[in-house]
């Protein structure tokens, strides 16, 4: 288990997991982390992210938003974090870079089953967990 006050990115993979099919063990994880004393880290794509989800999933989600809106921490990047973060990740993938430019940032743990940020874990620049990782060491 990770200590208190840890920091952690959801992607938009994790909100949309927890909020599209009911109550599920990704719901879980979510709520515990809005509810527990870890901080949650974000960047302005990914609440336009959130939010354009959101829209289209109705409203558990719309509730689910609200909550992690109340508990998120946007942050302002440096260009040095951008920069470091850029090379593992494909011209089209703006978005991932900045949410793991956030992690890099504040020393977070980011939360996605989205591959593209197989590259940067592996060199070990950011810590990556995947859902399943984050629901067996976090619940």
């Amino acid at each position: 288990m990770h200590e208190r006050n840890t920091k952690f990115l959801l992607d938009t993979n994790v909100f949309i997991a927890a909020a599209k099919r009911g109550w599920t063990k990704t719901t879980e994880l979510v709520i515990r982390l809005i509810t527990g004393q870890e901080d949650l880290l974000a960047d302005e794509a990914l609440i336009g992210e959130y939010s354009k989800y959101a829209a289209d999933l109705g409203n558990c989600s719309q509730l689910l938003l609200g909550y992690l809106l109340q508990k998120v921490i946007v942050l302002e990047l440096s260009d040095e974090d951008i920069e470091k973060c850029l090379p593992f990740f494909p011209d089209r993938q703006q978005a991932d870079v900045l949410h793991a430019a956030t992690c890099l940032s504040a020393n977070g743990i980011l939360i996605s089953n989205d591959r593209h940020f197989e590259r940067i874990r592996a060199a070990g620049i950011i810590e990556v967990w995947n859902i399943t990782e984050a629901i067996e060491r976090l619940l």
